[in-house]
């Protein structure tokens, strides 16, 4: 996944959001690109959210010290 946000997301968010679950296996990733939500979860300590898909990864990059 691009580090970058190019801003192509925006233009298939599905992929984008797929790509996240993929990269992030121990979340529960949901968006809502419309609104603009993403959030993600994790038992019930964690839970982050965030106004687009390269923002969130940017937090779960940090929360896991990547």
């Amino acid at each position: 996944m691009n580090a970058a946000d190019d801003g192509t997301w925006r233009l298939d968010a599905a992929s984008y959001l797929a790509a996240l679950r993929r990269e992030f296996p121990g979340f529960g990733i949901i968006a809502d690109p419309g609104r603009p939500i993403w959030i993600a979860v994790r038992g019930n300590d964690v839970f982050i959210r965030a106004s687009d898909g390269p923002v969130l990864r940017r937090r779960l990059l940090e929360l896991s010290r990547r």
